[in-house]
C-alpha cells in the first residue's frame, strides 16, 4: 500500500493487532477487521483495500498449506478423511484416492464403497468404528485389510478422531487418517517364516514345533485324543550325501519333505529336526493300528526310488512312535522316547516301525 493509513484507520487497526504490512490475520483478527467501518470515502476505500488484500494473502497461505499438506500426505504414504454423520459420502485427499485405486482427482468417497473394499473380517470391526465415532467423542486405531488387488492383500492402519464442531452445537465431526503398511506386514510375515521355517525343506524348525507340541498337549486333554509323535530317520542317506555330495544330500531331503507332506494330514506339523532326521505330530483317537497305518504309508511313499540330477537313488527310513500321555508327559521326554523307538527301529533292521516300549517291556 503506497498511500499512508487514514489516521482513524491505523488507530483502529492498532487497536485489533493487525499489521498492514504483515502476513494475514488471524481468524480473530480477521473477524475483527471486517466488523471496521469507514467513516470517510478515502478512509472506506484504504479498508476495502485492506480486507481484499488479506483476503488474498488468506487464500494464497491456505493454499500453500493444503499444498505442503498432500505432499506430506504423498511422502508418508498417509491419505486423509473427514465425514460428518448422517452424510452417505467422505472427503478424501488424493493420497487416500491413490491407496484406494481410484483417479487421483477424486475427492468424494461413498461410505458404502468404502466398506466394501474391506476384506469381510475387518468391515465389521470398521463400521463399529465409525458408528462409535459419531456418538461420541473418540480416537480410535487398528489395523484392516482391503481386498487384494491382483490378487495380494493390502494392510492399512487406520485412525478415527470425532471433535464437537465449533459452530455446530451437540453435532460431532469425524476425520481420520489411512496408512499403507503393506511392505511391513510382509516383512514381519517374511520374519516369522524365517524364525519358524527350515530354510532347507520349508518344514518346521525345531524351535517351532516344539512350540506346536506344547500346544497340541493341551488339546488333547480335551478332546481326549492321543498325541502321537513320529521319529523318522533316513537309512543310506550318508552314503548318497558322501558320494554324491552335499548339493545332492539336499535336494533328496527337500524331495523327502515334500513326500511327506503328500502322505501325512495337512494339520499334522512335520518338522525336520536335524540332518536327516524329521518329526511327525499326529492328533488320533485310533490307537496303534492308526498309527501304524500312517507310518506305514510313510514308508512306502519314501521307498520310491528319487531323481536327483537324472540319477535314481534310494533311502529308506526308520520310524519310531510315542504316545503322549501313555510315553511321556512332557515335550522333551515324548521326543526322546519316539526317538528311543526309532532306534529300536534301526536295530531291528531298519526299514520299518517301532512304538515305544518300557524298558521292562522289552
Amino acid at each position: 500500500m503506497t498511500k499512508a493509513l487514514h489516521p482513524m484507520l491505523a488507530r483502529q487497526l492498532r487497536r485489533i493487532g493487525i499489521d498492514p504490512h504483515a502476513g494475514p490475520p488471524s481468524a480473530a483478527q480477521w473477524s475483527a477487521l471486517l466488523a471496521l467501518t469507514g467513516e470517510t470515502y478515502a478512509e472506506y476505500e484504504q479498508l476495502v483495500y485492506l480486507v481484499t488484500r488479506a483476503e488474498r494473502m488468506s487464500t494464497d497461505e491456505l493454499q500453500r498449506s493444503q499444498s505442503a499438506l498432500a505432499e506430506a500426505e504423498q511422502i508418508a504414504g498417509l491419505g486423509s478423511w473427514t465425514w460428518q454423520p448422517g452424510n452417505d459420502t467422505l472427503r478424501i485427499s488424493s493420497t487416500l484416492a491413490g491407496l484406494m485405486q481410484l483417479p487421483a482427482n477424486t475427492r468424494e468417497l461413498s461410505l458404502a464403497h468404502w466398506l466394501d473394499s474391506v476384506e469381510s473380517t475387518d468391515r465389521v470391526l470398521l463400521h463399529d468404528s465409525l458408528r462409535h465415532a459419531a456418538r461420541q467423542e473418540v480416537s480410535l486405531c487398528g489395523e484392516l485389510r482391503l481386498q487384494g488387488y491382483g490378487g495380494l492383500p493390502r494392510w492399512l492402519q487406520y485412525r478415527i478422531v470425532s471433535r464437537p464442531m465449533p459452530d455446530a452445537p451437540g453435532t460431532l465431526a469425524v476425520s481420520g487418517t489411512l496408512l499403507d503398511i503393506t511392505e511391513r506386514m510382509r516383512a514381519e510375515e517374511q520374519v516369522r517364516t524365517l524364525a519358524f521355517q527350515d530354510p532347507l525343506t520349508g518344514l518346521y524348525n525345531r524351535a517351532r514345533f516344539f512350540d506346536l507340541l506344547g500346544s497340541a498337549r493341551s488339546r488333547v486333554h480335551e478332546a481326549q485324543e492321543q498325541l502321537a509323535l513320529l521319529f523318522l530317520d533316513l537309512d543310506g542317506f550318508k552314503e548318497i550325501n558322501d558320494r554324491h555330495g552335499h548339493d545332492a544330500g539336499d535336494q533328496l531331503l527337500r524331495q523327502v519333505a515334500e513326500r511327506l507332506r503328500g502322505t501325512v494330514s495337512p494339520h499334522d506339523p512335520l518338522c525336520r529336526f536335524g540332518g536327516d532326521e524329521f518329526l511327525v505330530l499326529i492328533r488320533s483317537k485310533g490307537g496303534e493300528p492308526a498309527l501304524n497305518a500312517v507310518a506305514q504309508q510313510i514308508l512306502a511313499a519314501i521307498a520310491v526310488p528319487f531323481d536327483v540330477d537324472g540319477r535314481r537313488l534310494s533311502v529308506g527310513v526308520s520310524i519310531g512312535i510315542a504316545v503322549y500321555p501313555r510315553d511321556a508327559m512332557n515335550t522333551l521326554d515324548l521326543v526322546r522316547a519316539a526317538d528311543t523307538a526309532m532306534y529300536q527301529a534301526k536295530q531291528q533292521g531298519k526299514g520299518r516301525v517301532e512304538f515305544h516300549r518300557p524298558a521292562a517291556a522289552i
